[in-house]
């Protein structure tokens, strides 16, 4: 019989940074999605938090790119997730979110189109991350560029990178 999750669970967290990143974009004109860029300030204010000290170049995308990454995103560790809970010490793709033909290509996508896709991966990421026992936290798999991880690393990061993202989208559509 599986464990129960923590009341304070990775799930738990990364569903209420999701619900923040969806009230976050449908509160927005989806007119303004492809055009806001971050004042200078929340730049400045973002630029040491969170992962955005590694990944400071996604600070320099509009609200219709952040929510394209956090689609990929979604479903890059969705399959991650998969993969470290059903092969032994998989090596995991990288995953650069700031190659240039990805972040262009989030242009060629309706942004109504754009929220829909987000929200679907967004369920399949929260889905999988609630599907794990904890005892399987501890599986272990590899990362090409960054080395060795557990199933708990990947669980862990998950509600941060959606927080920083909805701080950004935050300061975006203020």
């Amino acid at each position: 019989m599986p464990t129960t999750a923590p009341p304070h669970s990775p799930g738990d967290a990364l569903a209420a940074q999701q619900r923040r990143v969806a009230g976050l974009l449908a509160a927005a004109p989806a007119a303004a999605l492809p055009t806001r860029r971050l004042p200078a300030a929340e730049h400045a204010r973002l630029v040491g938090s969170g992962h955005f000290p590694a990944y400071a170049a996604e600070l320099a995308w509009t609200p219709h790119q952040v929510a394209g990454h956090l689609r990929d995103s979604a479903r890059v560790f969705t399959a991650r997730i998969t993969r470290l809970r059903t092969e032994e010490d998989p090596l995991l793709a990288d995953f650069d979110p700031t190659a240039a033909d990805r972040v262009a290509g989030y242009a060629a996508v309706p942004p109504l189109r754009l929220l829909d896709e987000l929200q679907e991966a967004q369920a399949g990421l929260l889905a999988a991350v609630r599907g794990v026992p904890e005892a399987e936290r501890a599986r272990t798999g590899r990362h090409a560029t960054d080395g060795a991880l557990t199933l708990g690393d990947v669980l862990d990061f998950l509600p941060g990178h959606q927080r920083d993202h909805a701080e950004q989208l935050a300061a975006l559509l203020r």
